[in-house]
């Protein structure tokens, strides 16, 4: 009777045996497809055709690589784990490599990104963009390994020294541009004196072959040419400056005297084309810092191309208005307004360019030299549309030094 619980009791706790043995094969099994999935993500990853993927061990060899990497090296995985990182590292790329690797090694960063080049088994040099990791090594107590992500960009790099070159040859023949357009304004500038030299001299021949005489003419006639042949050597002087390392000096202008003289030097196409012309100079206009001879050539162009755009207009209303006053940001301007045919809204934000024109002849050049030479000085040169015809030009330059402490106290 004593032995009868026992099988009793032992019969009872069977069960309970046997359903803990499925539980444990739950497990297992759930284990197994993680494992597997994990495998499946890590394959995905060696065998990705874009990325190369490398581990390295603590002394730099390579241990594993995924064929996207052998194909860009050229070596195989067997020959691969012959070779070290910097075996295959040009010897101008080794000592950085080097550091980055120890840095990782001690601790002192976990990563590190690097564009640099590696020397295919061809001997051919492909550049890449590399992004090494490190891997704690849990077998040993030295050094850790590293996984690393490499790009190939051969063909980013070849493209940025092609779009180099050709920025190059662009900066070029934009330099050759201007010389061009420099060129062009010299001969206008040396043109204009040298036409009213010829001019002067005829006359002055005329006068001293009259009978008797004419003394009087002849001297003004010649005074004339004097100066105008100051003017072509000011020009000349300046040209001459504008190429040595210092470049061109600057001094005070008195802005309302040039204008001045550059309607003087106008004044006879100004008369010849019936041309009213006011003007309304601040007396109390503080000089500019500027080179006189440039500012001279800025003034006459404007004014040039002030008088030649009203030619299609009829005489009465002919206009030309330049004023003059201080600015509010410490600067003086000027504007030179016309009456002519205006300047289309499609238009008033290409004029200022290179070789654009809307004259039958010319080059297009003016305008631009006149920007580049205000903009120069630290100013700013702009077109708008006059009211209610024709258009305003106009420019602001800095003031000189003295004279701008004096309007800032």
């Amino acid at each position: 009777m004593a032995n009868t619980p026992i099988r009793k009791n032992s019969r009872q706790t069977a069960p309970k045996r046997r359903v803990a043995q499925p539980k444990a094969s739950k497990r297992l099994a759930q284990l197994e497809r993680e494992l597997r999935v994990n495998e499946e993500r890590w394959q995905a990853v060696m065998n990705n055709p874009i990325m190369g993927v490398t581990v390295l061990g603590a002394d730099h060899r390579f241990i594993m690589t995924n064929p996207t990497f052998q194909t860009m090296v050229g070596y195989t995985d067997t020959e691969l784990k012959k070779l070290t990182a910097i075996d295959i590292t040009p010897s101008d790329h080794r000592d950085l490599n080097r550091r980055l690797f120890q840095e990782l090694q001690e601790g002192k960063r976990n990563h590190f990104e690097l564009i640099k080049q590696l020397q295919r088994k061809d001997n051919k040099l492909i550049w890449i963009q590399l992004h090494v990791f490190g891997i704690p090594n849990r077998t040993s107590s030295v050094g850790q390994h590293t996984f690393g992500m490499i790009f190939d960009i051969t063909e980013k790099m070849q493209a940025q020294d092609a779009l180099q070159v050709a920025q190059a040859e662009i900066a070029q023949s934009t330099q050759s541009s201007r010389m061009g357009a420099m060129t062009a304004s010299i001969a206008h500038e040396i043109k204009q004196p040298l036409a009213a030299i010829m001019t002067n001299a005829n006359a002055g021949l005329r006068w001293i072959g009259q009978m008797p005489p004419n003394v009087a003419e002849t001297r003004m006639a010649l005074e004339r040419i004097v100066h105008e042949s100051q003017r072509t050597d000011d020009v000349v002087q300046n040209i001459r400056a504008m190429f040595k390392s210092e470049g061109s000096s600057r001094t005070s202008v008195d802005l309302n005297e040039l204008i001045n003289e550059v309607l003087t030097l106008t004044k006879g196409e100004i008369q010849k084309r019936a041309i009213i012309v006011r003007t309304k100079l601040d007396e109390n206009l503080p000089p500019a810092t500027a080179n006189r001879v440039q500012l001279q050539q800025v003034l006459f162009n404007l004014v040039t191309n002030a008088i030649e755009a009203m030619d299609s207009v009829s005489i009465p209303n002919r206009q030309l208005l330049i004023k003059s006053e201080p600015g509010t940001s410490g600067d003086v301007g000027v504007a030179i307004e016309d009456t002519g045919v205006g300047i289309d809204l499609e238009h008033i934000d290409q004029i200022f360019s290179s070789f654009f024109t809307t004259k039958g002849s010319g080059m297009g050049m003016g305008l631009s030299i006149c920007r580049s030479i205000i903009e120069s000085h630290g100013g700013r040169l702009w077109a708008s549309r006059g009211s209610p015809r024709g258009a305003v030009f106009q420019f602001t330059l800095p003031v000189a030094a003295a004279e701008a402490k004096y309007m800032t106290t």
